[in-house]
């Protein structure tokens, strides 16, 4: 909390792709890391093992961005055919310090669309896979 206010989503700032994206939703990202016991004689833990890092990612966009960003791809392609790009996220509270994380070479695996009759604007859930998460930068 600064200066009595939290964060609120209003203080997002979003770009990827070389702009400011104003027509998302939301944003969410994770890195997950391996952590596991190592068994010894029988069933008892004789030490702690750690491995690999993971990251995904997930935009939720409005079409008319979707469609911006499909605007801008060469005929015949979709925005599974985009090579990596990083996706930057300011988190920018009035009167505070802006903090912001870095998903790093992002690729997206799939596109899923859809639309119902109760639906008052198509928003689409965009799956990322960011090769790393660069966090406070």
């Amino acid at each position: 909390m600064i200066n009595g206010n939290e964060y609120a989503f209003e203080d997002i700032r979003l770009n990827y792709l070389g702009r400011e994206i104003i027509g998302f939703q939301g944003v969410d990202y994770e890195t997950s890391k391996e952590h596991f016991n190592i068994k010894g004689r029988g069933n008892v833990n004789v030490a702690k093992g750690r491995g690999g890092k993971d990251h995904t990612a997930t935009l939720t966009l409005l079409q008319s961005e979707i469609e911006a960003i499909q605007a801008q791809l060469p005929a015949g392609s979709d925005l599974t055919d985009i090579s990596g790009f990083d996706v930057i996220v300011c988190y920018a509270p009035t009167g505070g310090t802006p903090t912001t994380d870095v998903l790093k070479d992002c690729r997206i695996p799939k596109i899923k669309k859809g639309f119902k009759m109760a639906d008052q604007s198509m928003v689409v859930e965009l799956p990322l896979l960011p090769f790393k998460i660069l966090y406070n930068v």
